[in-house]
C-alpha cells in the first residue's frame, strides 16, 4: 500500500505525545500505587481481626464465672480432703491442690472454718 515515512513518525509522536508527563511506561507508579492499597486493605483487615478474636479469653473467663463451684470449709476439713473429694477420677491429688491454692490466692495450705473456695 501507500506508506509515507511521515505517518510512520507521526504516530510514534503521538503514542509519545499521549504519555502524561513523568509516567513511566512500565506503569511504576500505577503499581506501586496498587501495592500501596492492597497494604492497606491488609492492615485494616488485620485490625478488625484482632478486635474481633483478641478478646476470646476475656470471653471464656467471663463465662465461667458464672458456673463456678464453691466449698464453704467446715471444722476438721483440710485443702488435701477437698482436693481429693473434688478433682475427679483420673487427677492428681497435688495438681489440683495447686490449683484450688491459686485460683484462691492461698499462700498455704492451712484453712479456716467458714473460708468460702473456688473449685477449678
Amino acid at each position: 500500500m501507500y506508506m509515507n515515512e511521515q505517518l510512520l513518525t507521526n504516530s510514534v509522536v503521538s503514542v509519545q505525545g499521549n504519555r502524561r508527563r513523568g509516567e513511566n511506561p512500565n506503569g511504576t507508579k500505577r503499581r506501586m500505587r496498587g501495592l500501596f492499597v492492597v497494604a492497606i486493605v491488609i492492615l485494616i483487615a488485620s485490625i478488625c481481626l484482632s478486635f474481633i478474636g483478641g478478646n476470646s479469653d476475656a470471653f471464656a473467663a467471663d463465662t465461667g464465672s458464672h458456673l463456678e463451684q464453691t466449698v464453704e470449709v467446715v471444722k476438721g476439713d483440710t485443702l488435701w480432703g477437698i482436693a481429693s473429694k473434688y478433682a475427679g477420677k483420673g487427677r492428681n491429688v497435688r495438681d489440683y491442690m495447686y490449683e484450688v491454692k491459686k485460683v484462691n490466692d492461698l499462700k498455704s495450705n492451712v484453712l479456716q472454718v467458714g473460708q468460702v473456695l473456688v473449685l477449678p
